[in-house]
């Protein structure tokens, strides 16, 4: 038995070692394979001349990751043909661009030598026209856009591994008496609600990070004209915020905002055909006069309250309430208005049509440029393709006095590197000049039919609006009102639950986060009332006619309160008056109501405490009055009730003694 089981114990050992070596033969085979699959190569920009004169240089720094040796990758650049339109342009972006290439350099990628990032650069001189030809130059006939496809190729003409297209912006200054394109850069700076349903303010650390990126791009990324749009809202939270990084933000934004433009608008995003639904056109002021003075108070300068940037769709009716509100210029998204057939890009202001009002001026947000502010994993590609596309606008009618409106969505998450080439191209382009909205409003002609009369645009129709909870807002606010009433001058907690009321209306918010935020200011302002209280029922007696009943108010608010206390009873009177203001500024406060009893017994002494506007009961309670003191009718009557006693008394005494002496002793 025991060699048989030894025998089979071999056995299962040698089959165990020939499947190891079959599966190493295996893994081996496998190996060759595996060592192919390698991860793909990537090609990112890093910068790029945004803008070539003749006799420059075009210059390319590029960043280079694949795992080919570099004695093995070449880097190709070619140069094509110049766009003749816009819709062309918009197909070299995701393409091959057409024809055959001006230029085609390759150079071994081992024979460039990275900089201190790990940057490589690459470049094409272009040729001076004024200057004999040479034939290491780019020779260029006309100024305009000429799309450049950058390669990483493997040597030898072999495969492409990563590649992208960008563009080669040949252009000199207009001629006397022409213009730049103005380009009219609307900049958010937004974050979702920071304000929380109990007055208080929490800036998420995203949002935090995402800003103070942004300021500081705005501060370095060159000098041009641009609107900045903020929401007040968060301009707000950055400067309520306890983070000495959110008030650096803050300070940096008030730098940039000064002269320049900042676009007035509405405390947080909201939909003005929604109010109008509602019937809260109040709701629409308040928000206009609470952003506009936030705006002015953080950044030190002035909204422009002229101009309305409607990033949420609008009707004719809240054209008409801003027409109301002096609004006489409005920038919207060209998707919102019916379709104009024109040969080039609609480049002037234009009115609207809107019943009842004067037409407003009008500027069409390009909605084809907002494409370039989309995510993407090259930012600074991103940022000259947007550059390239402008100048091709330009190339519609060079020198004419045109503009466009460049407006990202509110969403938008800015990317430091897009930011600053854009401001940077901006600020050099020969072709193109930053502009404020105001600037394009007051330089730029309105537009024309092909006759002298202008040309008149209208509204698409809107797309239902998601309807606000209007009941539980006019609440909201008729409680916020109430409560701010009682509170002293300088208290700041009656603009945080104001604060409340107009985050609600936000955009940014679900049906169900808006009534978590109603709900939540009613347990804010529950919680605050809820400190004050009146004296629970008690007995007072009263020994005279007159008298005084002390009311002792308990506070345990950390801030002075003003409220309404009032008393009535149907048996007392109150000469000196039967309500007064009290004002808290300790935690018992006691008040002395003069009284007069109008009989005597015991009867009831009913107590409230309001607000001063009387919106808001913080309690109540009962006190007993017990009043020992005779009124003059019943003292008369118990002086004339003794005098008959009296008499009665000395009357049946004298009878008594004289019948007395008639009877024998």
């Amino acid at each position: 038995m025991r060699g048989r089981r030894g025998a089979s114990g071999r056995r299962a050992a040698g089959a165990i070692v020939a499947a190891g070596l079959v599966l190493a033969g295996w893994l081996g085979s496998m190996a060759p394979a595996a060592a192919q699959l390698r991860p793909p190569s990537a090609l990112r920009l890093v910068a790029q001349t945004a803008w070539v004169r003749p006799g420059g240089e075009f210059a390319l720094r590029l960043l280079v990751d694949t795992p080919q040796p570099a004695g093995d990758v070449e880097l190709v650049v070619a140069v094509y043909r110049g766009v003749a339109h816009r819709s062309e342009f918009v197909q070299t972006l995701d393409a091959r661009p057409r024809g055959v290439p001006l230029l085609v350099s390759a150079t071994p990628l081992a024979e460039l030598v990275p900089d201190a990032i790990g940057a490589v650069t690459a470049s094409v001189a272009v040729q001076d026209p004024s200057r004999p030809p040479d034939r290491a130059r780019l020779r260029l006939n006309d100024q305009g856009v000429y799309p450049v496809r950058v390669e990483l190729r493997e040597g030898g003409g072999g495969a492409a591994l990563a590649s992208f297209v960008t563009h080669l912006v040949y252009a000199d200054a207009p001629g006397d008496g022409g213009f730049p394109l103005q380009v009219g850069l609307v900049l958010p700076v937004h974050a979702a609600p920071a304000v929380q349903p109990d007055g208080s303010r929490r800036l998420p650390d995203d949002a935090s990070n995402r800003l103070a990126a942004l300021a500081r791009s705005l501060a370095t990324g060159g000098g041009p004209a641009f609107t900045l749009r903020p929401t007040p809202e968060t301009l707000e939270a950055l400067e309520a915020s306890d983070r000495a990084a959110d008030r650096e933000t803050l300070d940096t934004l008030a730098q940039v905002a000064a002269g320049r433009q900042a676009a007035a608008g509405t405390y947080v995003p909201v939909s003005l055909p929604a109010l109008a639904e509602g019937d809260l056109a109040t709701e629409a002021v308040a928000q206009l006069d609470r952003g506009n003075e936030v705006i002015e108070r953080t950044l030190a300068t002035r909204p422009d309250v002229r101009t309305w940037v409607a990033d949420e769709p609008i009707d004719a009716r809240a054209v008409q309430r801003l027409r109301g509100q002096q609004v006489d210029r409005l920038v919207v998204p060209d998707a919102d208005l019916d379709p104009v057939d024109l040969d080039v890009t609609l480049a002037q202001p234009f009115e609207l049509a809107v019943p009842e009002v004067r037409p407003p001026a009008v500027l069409a947000v390009d909605t084809g440029l907002t494409a370039h502010f989309s995510p993407s994993d090259d930012p600074v590609l991103a940022a000259h393709r947007l550059l390239a596309e402008l100048a091709v606008i330009y190339r519609d009618l060079p020198g004419r006095r045109r503009a466009v409106v460049v407006a990202p969505p509110r969403s938008w998450r800015p990317a430091p590197p897009f930011v600053e080439a854009v401001l940077a191209g901006l600020a050099t382009s020969p072709v193109l000049r930053g502009a404020t909205l105001g600037d394009i409003f007051d330089t730029v002609p309105p537009a024309t039919t092909r006759g002298p009369a202008p040309l008149v645009r209208r509204l698409l129709p809107t797309p239902p609006v998601r309807p606000l909870p209007a009941a539980q807002l006019r609440a909201g606010r008729s409680m916020v009102r109430s409560f701010g009433s009682m509170l002293l001058a300088g208290n700041p907690l009656g603009d945080d639950l104001a604060s409340v009321v107009l985050a609600a209306q936000s955009v940014d918010l679900r049906p169900a986060q808006r009534l978590a935020y109603l709900a939540g200011l009613d347990a804010a302002i529950a919680g605050q009332t809820a400190l004050i209280a009146v004296p629970d029922r008690r007995s007072v007696t009263l020994t005279a006619r007159r008298g005084e009943i002390p009311v002792t108010v308990l506070s345990r608010a950390a801030y002075p309160v003003v409220l309404r206390l009032e008393v009535q009873s149907d048996k007392l009177g109150f000469p000196d008056g039967d309500s007064r203001p009290v004002e808290l500024r300790r935690r018992n406060t006691t008040e002395l109501f003069s009284v007069q009893a109008r009989t005597s017994g015991t009867f009831p002494l009913r107590l409230r405490l309001t607000s001063p506007d009387g919106g808001l009961v913080l309690g109540s309670s009962r006190f007993t009055v017990r009043s020992t003191a005779a009124s003059g009718v019943g003292v008369v009557l118990s002086i004339g009730a003794g005098l008959f006693l009296a008499t009665w008394w000395a009357r049946h005494l004298a009878r008594g003694r004289r019948n007395r002496r008639l009877i024998p002793a």
